[in-house]
C-alpha cells in the first residue's frame, strides 16, 4: 500500500494539516507518497497552506497573499479550533523546510499543489518559478499538481518535473484538456466521479481523493484507480490485508 496511498496534507485527522510534524510522523510510519499545498505570501515566500487565509491554522483571519512572511512565520499554527492548544508550538511551514525534510527520505515522493489563490494574486510565471526554484535539489522527488491546467502547461515548458492535473469537473471538455496536457497524473474528487463512469485512457495514473476507509479502497482500485489520497495514512498502512497480514 505504500506505493498507492498518498498522505493528504500529512495526516490531518491526527496532526495539523500541512505541518512538518505531521509529514515527519507519516514518513516515520511508512508513508512514501505525500501531498501538500503551497500559497505565496505578499513578499512571494512559498508556505504550506491549503486555505487562502490563516484563520483555520492560526486563529488569525489573515490572507496569505496579503501578509508578509515576517508577519506570519511566528504565529502559532496548531489548528486551534480542532486541536486546542495541543500543537501550539507549530508554525506555518516554509516550502524550503518541507524540501529539507523530503531530502532526508530519498525514496519518498511529494505531490506539491499550487493553489489558485496565489495564481490569481501573482500570476502563473511568478508562482510556478518560485515553487520550482524553492524545491531545488528535491525536484526529482516531486510532482507539481494544480487545478489550473495553464499553470501546469507553463511548468512543462520550464522543467521536466512530472505534473498532475486536478479535475474541477467530469466532462468531455475536461477529457479533451487532459488529452492535450498529457499529465503523468489525473486527480479526481470521489464526489465528482460518476458511479458509472469509465476512467479515461491516457498516459496518466489515476488518483482519487479523499478515501479514509480501508473497505472503500478495493472498489476504486478495481475501477482502475492507481493512487488513493487519504487523511489517515498511518491507520491504513497498518490495516491487515484479507490474509491477516499488514498491507505492504
Amino acid at each position: 500500500m505504500k506505493s498507492i496511498l498518498i498522505a493528504h496534507r500529512g495526516e490531518p485527522e491526527t496532526w495539523p494539516e500541512n505541518s512538518l510534524t505531521g509529514f515527519r510522523c507519516v514518513l516515520e510510519a511508512g508513508a512514501r507518497l505525500l501531498e501538500t499545498d503551497v500559497q505565496l505570501t505578499s513578499d512571494r515566500v512559498p508556505v504550506l497552506s491549503h486555505d487562502p487565509t490563516l484563520l483555520k491554522m492560526t486563529g488569525h483571519d489573515l490572507v496569505v497573499a496579503q501578509t508578509r512572511y515576517a508577519d506570519l512565520k511566528d504565529l502559532p499554527a496548531g489548528q486551534p479550533e480542532k486541536f486546542g492548544d495541543r500543537f501550539g508550538d507549530l508554525r506555518i511551514a516554509h516550502l524550503d523546510e518541507f524540501a529539507t525534510l523530503l531530502a532526508h527520505w530519498p525514496d519518498a515522493r511529494a505531490f506539491v499543489e499550487i493553489k489558485p489563490d496565489s495564481l490569481e494574486a501573482f500570476g502563473i510565471e511568478t508562482v510556478v518559478d518560485t515553487v520550482l526554484t524553492t524545491l531545488g535539489d528535491v525536484l526529482d522527488q516531486c510532482i507539481l499538481i494544480s487545478f489550473d491546467a495553464d499553470a501546469l502547461h507553463y511548468a512543462q515548458s520550464k522543467s521536466t518535473l512530472p505534473i498532475g492535473w486536478v479535475l474541477s469537473e467530469w466532462s468531455d471538455a475536461s477529457r479533451a484538456r487532459a488529452t492535450a496536457l498529457a499529465p503523468q497524473y489525473l486527480f479526481v474528487n470521489r464526489k465528482r466521479l460518476p458511479d458509472d463512469a469509465v476512467l479515461w485512457e491516457g498516459p496518466w495514473l489515476w488518483t482519487v481523493y479523499t478515501i479514509n476507509s480501508a473497505q472503500e479502497i478495493p472498489p476504486f482500485l478495481e475501477r482502475g484507480m492507481q493512487r488513493v489520497e487519504t487523511n489517515v495514512v498511518s491507520k491504513l498502512l497498518k490495516t491487515p490485508a484479507p490474509g491477516g497480514k499488514a498491507r505492504d
